[in-house]
């Protein structure tokens, strides 16, 4: 999915390790080793957002085991996902590499986006990015989704974490809140709806989805529990 390995905690003592990977912008190479000094100061000074995995020693010997990886009744984590310039193209390439489908581009109502599943079961959606977006690599991350209950209490919430809401898309049943960490000299004009920022840039976004449920779409740092 393009992303780098930029750094690595082993917590031995406490059984488990930590990998963080990101999309690097365009034409910066990364030559740390991950796990040492300075891939840390790398990782603690970076103006990006990684995806970090967890994982618990033993699990990969465990044929039995299996993480809970959200979407059942109820449950609050939906998905992280990935831009790309063409969803149909990158999806026959993730085929050919045999990644499994969630759903391929033209199932369902909603067509020209996928999802593929990753190694440990978890959804990851491949969406097209903007016209205008100016990204090298095939695939960037991109943003993350969390179903909320109230939109008038997660939004001010993330919004007081220093997050600012791009765009709302409100569809019958349900409504989808784009935030984001803006980077530096850019706006929003307000009011939302907007389709500002939403994939044509390299940073994630938080996707909040309210409905009876909610969801919340954010572009920002994503924590998963992996078999590694």
């Amino acid at each position: 999915m393009g992303m780098t390995l930029i750094d690595k905690l082993e917590f031995p003592d406490m059984t488990f390790d930590l990998y963080f990977l990101t999309t690097l912008p365009n034409g910066e190479t990364y030559s740390h080793t991950p796990g040492s000094d300075a891939a840390h100061k790398y990782l603690w000074n970076m103006g990006g957002s990684t995806l970090e995995l967890t994982h618990n020693y033993g699990t990969e010997n465990d044929a039995a085991f299996k993480y809970h990886a959200g979407n059942e009744d109820k449950d609050g984590f939906g998905h992280v996902a990935f831009n790309c310039d063409d969803v149909y193209a990158s999806c026959e390439k993730l085929e050919a590499k045999g990644i499994a489908f969630k759903k391929k581009p033209d199932d369902g109502r909603m067509k020209g986006l996928a999802f593929v599943y990753d190694p440990d079961g978890y959804w990851v959606e491949v969406v097209k990015r903007h016209a205008d977006a100016k990204i090298g690599s095939e695939f960037n991350l991109s943003q993350t989704m969390l179903r909320i209950k109230d939109p008038s209490k997660s939004i001010p919430f993330y919004e007081r974490l220093g997050m600012t809401l791009c765009r709302e898309v409100h569809l019958g049943d349900f409504s989808l809140y784009f935030l984001s960490c803006l980077p530096e000299g850019v706006t929003v004009t307000p009011p939302p709806p907007s389709p500002v920022l939403h994939g044509s840039y390299c940073a994630p976004v938080l996707l909040c989805a309210s409905s009876t449920v909610m969801l919340l779409y954010i572009h920002t740092h994503a924590h998963w529990h992996a078999n590694r």
